[in-house]
């Protein structure tokens, strides 16, 4: 019976694995689509960005936006229905190397070197470019040239920091966010001189905010948007290729134009994307969908793929990632465990004024995201005039949290000495404060030295949330070079390797330090030593 499981199994992952793209979205009848729903108009959730012509619906929020309307309608002409998946830029390309998703449409733009890597592209349905966004009145600022000495702000991975690279901004000079609103946060802040991103996207945003901000000059840098495939998906790329001229000529194309990017869709728009029309992957031309029982190519590859050209390469920039790391890691710790036994020791002294306070910071951070904290201090601050660099407030951010947590392990130590040791010493002659620095604490370090390990350990993994303030942590130039590399699966193992080389050495040391430190542990290692 288990033998026919398995044979039943590996033929049917055998059959799975021989279809082509194309049969596999139109056998389960759903073609997923991934994407980053934080770039307006392309896709975003409306709500958070709506106005007059984009009012709010009643309900939950939904994805809406130009790329929402094109791929609704590429489902619907391959007649099955549409799922998207909304995640952050940088998993977005990698969710095609896994097979999470058939097809990703983000506003990505075509390029040579992602082609190589492995993406295939389809032929350009959208016409883009690069601008800048800078501060009203900022005069200093006028064409791509002037950013040389400036400090840029873009959104990591995208064309708009190749574009800041190709100018020759240097690579300390550019801030590199999560997402584009942030880095328009940034420049409105006083942090950044400007910001280079899309036209459309720019446009769209500085509509709805950012009144300190404006446009300077026109698009400097041309770009080409296509939707992305993994290669080997020929023939689903071919029928997207058949649909998106089909969608140009029907009208659904300039219905989307106009309601999303806000301009009249024209024949000399009509003609600039037929002569760019080979700018994406060469693929076969399809004219007509074939039958839903007819077998396609065989899509070859694994996503568990490990690339060791790319792992040579990449290991000297995640090193310098796991340095930061570990800089961020270790200055915390110094600044939140001095600062969280303080105040343990205002919450156990119970004094009528600094018993409260702690009380109420250490509740406010343990009830709040470290993500927001991080925000509040980088973002927020400014507003009342404290302005802060990255690795400041991200150090910060980390030791006011950290800080918190460490006070409660230090409580309960506190609090779980015995009575009789405080009075012992109290019998003896010493004051509250002598007998606290010279009974209570010694025993109290031996008892929380495993949860202080935890925490350490801990706050080394959150270290990679400080990557919203454009720090280069590990987990932040992971997920840089993972994001256009076309091998997620390697850069991701990698990195988990290095988180593990830091956390494991120190685990090891505090079982070592507990073994000698705390008493009740060395006769229960003597009894099982005298065992063996």
């Amino acid at each position: 019976m288990r033998i026919f499981a398995v044979t039943a199994l590996l033929l049917w992952a055998a059959c799975a694995f021989g279809q082509s793209s194309l049969d596999s979205v139109r056998r389960k009848g759903e073609l997923v689509i991934c994407t980053d729903a934080t770039y307006p108009p392309f896709e975003f959730m409306q709500g958070a960005v709506a106005d007059s012509k984009h009012p709010q619906p009643s309900g939950e929020e939904q994805m809406v936006g130009f790329d929402v309307d094109i791929g609704d309608a590429i489902a619907r002409q391959l007649g099955v229905k549409v799922r998207w998946v909304n995640l952050e830029w940088a998993g977005v390309l990698g969710s095609l190397e896994s097979g999470k998703a058939d097809i990703a449409m983000a506003g990505v733009t075509i390029t040579e070197e992602r082609k190589k890597k492995g993406y295939l592209f389809s032929r350009p349905y959208f016409l883009s470019g690069q601008a800048i966004a800078r501060r009203k009145g900022d005069m200093s600022i006028q064409k791509p040239e002037d950013l040389r000495n400036k400090r840029v702000s873009v959104q990591q991975e995208t064309t708009g920091q190749f574009a800041v690279e190709h100018i020759g901004v240097p690579k300390d000079h550019q801030l590199r966010f999560d997402q584009i609103q942030d880095a328009l946060m940034d420049v409105r802040n006083g942090k950044s001189d400007a910001a280079v991103a899309d036209l459309p996207t720019l446009q769209a945003i500085l509509r709805k905010g950012y009144p300190e901000i404006e446009l300077t000059g026109g698009v400097f840098v041309k770009e080409n948007l296509g939707i992305v495939a993994w290669k080997g998906n020929t023939e689903l790329m071919s029928q997207i290729n058949r649909i998106l001229g089909n969608l140009m000529v029907d009208g659904t194309y300039a219905a989307a134009y106009q309601k999303w990017i806000g301009e009249p869709w024209t024949s000399s728009v009509v003609a600039e994307l037929e002569s760019v029309k080979g700018q994406g992957s060469p693929v076969p031309e399809s004219k007509v969908l074939p039958p839903a029982n007819q077998a396609g190519p065989a899509v070859t590859g694994s996503a568990f793929t490990i690339r060791w050209d790319l792992l040579r390469d990449a290991l000297p920039i995640l090193l310098q990632g796991a340095k930061l790391t570990l800089l961020l890691t270790v200055l915390s710790l110094a600044i939140g465990v001095p600062s969280g036994l303080l105040l343990a020791l205002f919450r156990v002294a119970g004094t009528p004024i600094l018993k409260p306070i702690a009380t109420v910071y250490v509740e406010v951070v343990r009830g709040t995201p470290l993500l927001m904290q991080i925000y509040m201090i980088y973002f927020v601050l400014p507003a009342i005039g404290i302005e802060l660099g990255s690795f400041t407030a991200g150090v910060l951010a980390l030791s006011l949290n950290a800080a918190a947590y460490i006070s409660e392990i230090f409580r309960a130590g506190i609090e779980s000495i015995e009575s009789g040791q405080m009075e012992a010493a109290r019998a003896l002659g010493m004051g509250y404060g002598r007998a606290m620095r010279w009974v209570i604490l010694p025993q109290t370090a031996r008892r929380v030295l495993p949860p202080l390990t935890n925490e350490a350990v801990a706050l080394l993994k959150d270290s990679s949330l400080v990557s919203v303030v454009a720090l280069e942590e590990l987990m932040r130039v992971g997920k840089e070079i993972a994001t256009n590399s076309g091998s997620p699966t390697t850069v991701y193992l990698t990195v988990a390797v290095f988180y593990l080389a830091m956390t494991l050495p120190l685990t090891w040391l505090v079982r070592r330090l507990e073994n000698r430190l705390i008493p009740t542990s060395r006769p229960t290692l003597r009894k099982r030593e005298a065992v063996v």
